[in-house]
C-alpha cells in the first residue's frame, strides 16, 4: 500500500489501513458488542466508506475531505457508530479547516509525537515543524468540541479550556500507568476523552482504529525522508 506519492500525501490509503486492522479483529469486535454483535461489520463498514469518500474527494484539502466523508456516514442508516464517527469527523475537520491544518504538517507533528524518547534527531535536522502547537491546538479541540455536542451541549465558542486541558492531561497519564507502547498509550488517551469511551466495545475499536491510523501516519510521515 502507497501511503505517500512523489507529490502529496493521501487520506484514503490511512482510512485503509484503519479498516484492514479492523477487518483483522472483526469478529473479536462482534463479540464484544453484547448488545447487538455486529459492532466489528460496522466498524469495517466505517471506514470502507470513509476510504471511498477519501478516494472520491482525493483532489479536495485534508478538511474537505474529512467533512465529504462525515457527511456521509452521518447518513448510514441502522449504524450508531457510523453516524458518531462521522460527527467526530466533522468535528475535528472543522478544526483543521480553522487552523489551517493539512497532511503535509499533520503527519511530520504526528511522526515525532510518536517517537521514543531515547531516539534522537540527526544534528541539524527537525521534524517538529513551526506550526506544531496549532496541529495539536485544533485536534484537542475538536475532540473537545465533539465531546461536548455528543453530551448534549452547545459547544462553546472555545471548547479548549483549562478544565479540559486538566482531563487531557489526567487521560495521558492514566494510559501510561495502564502500560504499552507510546502508540498505544497516546490512542488510549485519546479515546479515553472522546464519545467512544462511554461504550466498552466502542472503547476498544476505537483505540484499535486510532492505533491503526497512528501507526499509518508514521509510516506515512517517515517516507518523505527517504531517499
Amino acid at each position: 500500500m502507497t501511503l505517500y506519492s512523489s507529490s502529496h500525501f493521501e487520506l484514503a490509503p490511512l482510512f485503509q489501513a484503519v479498516g484492514d486492522a479492523l477487518r483483522q479483529n472483526q469478529a473479536a469486535l462482534n463479540q464484544a458488542d453484547t448488545a447487538n454483535g455486529n459492532h466489528g461489520d460496522h466498524m469495517v463498514e466505517i471506514f470502507e466508506l470513509a476510504t471511498r469518500a477519501a478516494q472520491e474527494k482525493a483532489g479536495l484539502d485534508l478538511a474537505d475531505a474529512m467533512l465529504y466523508a462525515s457527511q456521509l456516514l452521518e447518513r448510514v442508516e441502522q449504524n450508531g457508530s457510523a453516524q458518531l464517527y462521522g460527527r467526530g469527523l466533522a468535528h475535528i475537520a472543522t478544526q483543521f479547516r480553522s487552523h489551517g491544518v493539512t497532511l503535509e504538517n499533520l503527519l511530520p507533528y504526528v511522526r515525532k509525537a510518536l517517537a521514543e524518547q531515547k531516539e534522537t534527531q540527526p544534528e541539524g535536522k527537525s521534524e517538529d515543524p513551526a506550526n506544531s502547537g496549532m496541529v495539536l491546538k485544533a485536534l484537542m479541540t475538536g475532540l473537545s468540541a465533539w465531546e461536548q455536542a455528543e453530551s448534549g451541549k452547545a459547544v462553546s465558542e472555545r471548547p479548549l479550556d483549562m478544565g479540559v486541558l486538566f482531563q487531557f492531561g489526567m487521560a495521558y497519564l492514566q494510559a501510561k500507568q495502564r502500560g504499552g507502547s507510546r502508540v498505544e498509550v497516546i490512542a488510549d488517551a485519546a479515546v479515553s476523552v472522546s464519545p467512544l469511551s462511554r461504550t466498552p466495545h466502542r472503547y476498544q475499536s476505537g483505540k484499535l482504529a486510532i492505533q491503526a491510523l497512528l501507526e499509518a501516519m508514521q509510516q506515512a510521515g517517515g517516507m518523505r525522508n527517504l531517499p
